[in-house]
């Protein structure tokens, strides 16, 4: 049986930073990034946390598959993979590329107006 969890790479100040679920639970985007992810970003950049909650799309993610294709839909580099190798501890992952999984310009720009005014 096939599954897949999902990850998001954010860049923390030119540092990417892979977060996955505990137990690598197979959860949408959209939950992580509410339950768990928005927290991350808010800590690092004092961001208030309600408007950052409606923006799962602001940052970069994938989904990893049991099989071990990453599914991206951005710039794949062998660099972001041994990022991403390393932070989930799996070795044999490979890319597929998925325009699903790209970046939205309005949830950019909206966190972007609010990282610029904290």
């Amino acid at each position: 049986m096939l599954t897949t969890y999902p990850i998001y790479i954010l860049d923390l100040d030119g540092t990417d930073r892979v977060v996955f679920p505990e137990g690598k639970t197979d959860i949408s985007h959209s939950e992580f990034w509410e339950e768990t992810v928005a927290l991350v970003v808010v800590r690092h950049y004092g961001i208030p946390h309600a408007p950052l909650l409606n923006l799962p799309y602001c940052q970069r993610r994938a989904r990893i598959t049991s099989r071990g294709t990453v599914f991206y839909g951005e710039q794949q580099t062998k660099a972001l993979m041994k990022t991403i190798r390393a932070s989930v501890g799996e070795s044999n992952l490979a890319w597929e590329d998925d325009e699903h999984e790209q970046r939205l310009p309005m949830d950019m720009a909206e966190f972007e107006e609010l990282r610029q005014s904290t």
